[in-house]
């Protein structure tokens, strides 16, 4: 099952005004954000509890043990009562949202990787697969939105907490995917409802079987990290490769690298107002900069696992053989600044999921070695873009002749009788 998501301007409103609609769109935005916090802050009092618990009993609690319920069931028990405009069905896919970015954050928030996540007042709004009702008429497309809770409903003067709204329906894809949903060959998914540029949009959350082709246990992907390409990928035996640019990285890296020593500067001469109680409230702009690197990060290396397993799966690669980075220090900045760790660990759940057998090995030599000819000597890299070997005069780009070496069966040994053999 493949799962995307198509964007989708809401024109108007067909059974109220934009002034009707704007209001209680702002009103569901705001709670929504006051769930999502609430709903962390309830998270974290369980992992205190949980600690707590597991010094004393040297074992972590279930939920299901202590709250007679999943996390998010009981956060929705505390919750519902306080929370009156979100329909039900919206409301607890909320709570869901936010127990599911605990859970991912978590290791990092204990490693003081990243802080606790605190949501802003643009978050987007949830909605239940069930609350997003497409319908056509004529050449015209339009989605009943179930938004309202009953007393909300009630308050706003309304017979429904339904509304219905007319969608751009963009270019041909996006008729496509809309006629699809309605006819049920995709099915609908939670989606979400975003306010970009004083635009509302519908982001409309789909799913669809597709084809899956048998992967090859003898088909290996290999995957080299490195510094002009994060990622470069070749299958043995085969021409074919990708690469992912590092562009993107650095440029952040390096845009928000200038932001921290604007403010190390602008912090000599601050004012009261981030004087406070010292060091602390001097550092808390530099915080928030190392958060959103943090969280950059996280993005990326998602965006780039997922590219990574679905272009095994795409070309049928029952392996995944990547470098084993553990206890390797980089003497280079920007592999120091970048978590190449995390996003193997990305990889390796993604690539799991779906069949995909991970394998790390040893990286020593295989940026030396010659993929042609198996050749093996320092020389043969005399730069960091290029790779010329001194014996066969095979010649190409360093990262796609790593990852080929990277991705041969039993690599490690064969490097190993190479050098046994050479000394």
């Amino acid at each position: 099952m493949s799962t995307k998501v198509m964007r989708f301007q809401i024109i108007k409103p067909v059974d109220c005004d934009w002034n009707e609609l704007g209001k209680i769109l702002r009103d569901i935005q705001f709670e929504t954000r006051q769930v999502l916090n609430k709903t962390i802050q309830i998270c974290w009092e369980w992992q205190g509890f949980s600690s707590d618990y597991k010094k004393r009993y040297e074992i972590f609690p279930q939920p299901k043990d202590v709250l007679h319920y999943t996390l998010s069931g009981y956060c929705y028990s505390r919750i519902s009562k306080d929370y009156t405009k979100l329909q039900t069905g919206n409301l607890s896919s909320t709570i869901t949202r936010a127990t599911q970015r605990w859970k991912t954050d978590l290791t990092d928030i204990l490693k003081g990787i990243k802080s606790i996540s605190n949501f802003r007042a643009d978050v987007p709004i949830d909605l239940h697969n069930k609350s997003v009702h497409l319908f056509k008429e004529g050449e015209k497309y339009f989605a009943n939105l179930s938004l309202l809770s009953k007393t909300y409903m009630k308050d706003m003067g309304r017979k429904s907490g339904q509304i219905c709204v007319l969608l751009n329906m963009g270019d041909n894809s996006g008729k496509n995917i809309l006629e699809r949903c309605i006819n049920g060959i995709y099915k609908i998914g939670t989606s979400q409802i975003l306010h970009k540029k004083n635009k509302w949009f519908l982001n409309l959350s789909y799913s669809f079987k597709t084809e899956s082709k048998p992967l090859d246990p003898d088909r290996i992907l290999g995957i080299d990290m490195g510094i002009v390409y994060p990622v470069y990928m070749s299958i043995y035996n085969s021409c074919i490769r990708e690469k992912i640019d590092g562009g993107e990285i650095e440029r952040f890296r390096k845009q928000v690298e200038r932001r921290k020593n604007e403010i190390l500067r602008q912090g000599k001469y601050c004012g009261e107002g981030r004087i406070g109680h010292g060091s602390k409230t001097r550092m808390r702009p530099i915080e928030f900069a190392q958060d959103k690197v943090s969280n950059f990060r996280d993005t990326v290396n998602h965006k780039y696992s997922r590219y990574i397993v679905d272009f095994a799966e795409r070309n049928r690669c029952g392996v995944i053989q990547m470098e084993d980075l553990k206890g390797i220090s980089f003497d280079n900045t920007f592999l120091k600044n970048w978590t190449y760790h995390d996003l193997q660990q990305k990889i390796k759940y993604k690539a799991e999921e779906r069949g995909i057998k991970v394998v790390l090995i040893n990286p020593e030599y295989t940026s030396q070695r010659c993929s042609a000819c198996g050749y093996i000597d320092r020389e043969n890299r005399s730069n960091q873009s290029t790779f010329k070997c001194i014996q066969c005069g095979f010649e190409t780009n360093a990262d796609y002749n790593a990852s080929k070496n990277i991705s041969t069966p039993n690599i490690e040994n064969i490097i190993k009788d190479s050098i046994s053999a050479n000394k």
